[in-house]
């Protein structure tokens, strides 16, 4: 019965000691609509809003493949901005109404991803850059 009490009286001064810091003297977040954006290069900063926080982030690829129900694209992409994920070639389910109808193989597109609880990348909004142009997903992101 020792040992139990113990650890119990152990326990609860770890909690009241992790506790004791957080009197509220923390500064308070910066709202994303004050977040700076630095255009002097094209790109955008987006270290301090949502995109920053590895759940969104947006790159370019080319398509590889196209799954046969529409609901998945295997892409070979570069550095994905906002999440920190290194160029390789991977798959995306599609989230939301994304329609992949005029995708196909060999496609240059841009595209957005959103993690998932599941904590998998999803892509939410994408378009064809050799056609649509280079920016043509600036006006897709919410910012």
């Amino acid at each position: 019965m020792k040992p139990f009490i113990l650890f119990t009286a152990s326990a609860f001064a770890l909690t009241i000691a992790a506790c004791g810091g957080a009197d509220g003297d923390a500064p308070a977040p910066t709202p994303a609509a004050d977040a700076p954006m630095d255009m002097a290069d094209g790109t955008m900063d987006h270290s301090d809003h949502a995109m920053g926080d590895g759940t969104m982030g947006h790159g370019t690829g080319i398509i590889k493949s196209v799954g046969a129900q529409g609901d998945f694209l295997t892409i070979d992409h570069g550095p994905i901005d906002g999440i920190g994920m290194g160029a390789m070639t991977m798959g995306f389910d599609i989230m939301g109404n994304v329609d992949l109808a005029g995708f196909a193989d060999g496609d240059q597109v841009a595209f957005m991803v959103k993690k998932g609880r599941d904590n998998s990348y999803r892509i939410t909004e994408i378009c064809n850059t050799a056609t649509d142009g280079e920016d043509c997903l600036e006006g897709m992101m919410d910012h």
